[in-house]
């Protein structure tokens, strides 16, 4: 269901845009790409003049690949556009560190204490807590494939309370009633 239409005229002031791609590798490993790009639909003033109406002041990408326990192995990025040039990007080799850091609970706290305030870029940031939900989307089948283990989804969103019908009817095993 869409969202109902607005309740007074408007017009466009900022687009932004993430894209998350995950790719199955020939040796057993995931790479997830994410791309993250700011516009605006007006010319709007950045670091090195007017930026034209339409052109990205952002656009950041960032690779993880991750092995099927949702582990980062390695971790890439770049910066083809930012507001203040070339000075964007020079954060980019330092998320090289996400290496060894397990999407999962407590994953965005991992990203805020590498990369917390001057020590990252608040987009990239944002960019690779996005990618750690959509990683997951992409091992779901090689996590829950253990019938002994205990799925990461279950109590991590409303949906899928231990306690609620989903659980009951799809995962009865792992069914706690509420007491």
């Amino acid at each position: 269901m869409p969202l109902p239409p607005p309740t007074c005229p408007r017009e466009a002031s900022h687009q932004r845009a993430i894209t998350v791609r995950a790719y199955a590798r020939s040796d057993g490993l995931w790479d997830i790409e994410g791309h993250l790009t700011d516009a605006w639909p007006h010319p709007v003033p950045c670091a090195g003049g007017q930026l034209p109406a339409g052109e990205a002041m952002h656009s950041m990408w960032l690779r993880f690949t991750v092995d099927r326990s949702a582990t980062i192995v390695s971790a890439q990025a770049a910066t083809d556009a930012g507001p203040y040039g070339e000075a964007c990007g020079t954060i980019a080799p330092d998320y090289s560190r996400l290496a060894g850091v397990r999407i999962g609970r407590g994953y965005r706290d991992a990203i805020r204490q590498l990369f917390g305030r001057t020590a990252g870029c608040t987009h990239m940031n944002e960019l690779a807590g996005v990618m750690g939900s959509a990683a997951l989307q992409a091992l779901w089948e090689v996590m829950t494939e253990n019938a002994q283990d205990k799925p990461f989804s279950i109590d991590g969103c409303h949906a899928l309370k231990a306690s609620g019908p989903q659980v009951k009817a799809f995962f009865p095993r792992w069914y706690r009633p509420e007491t």
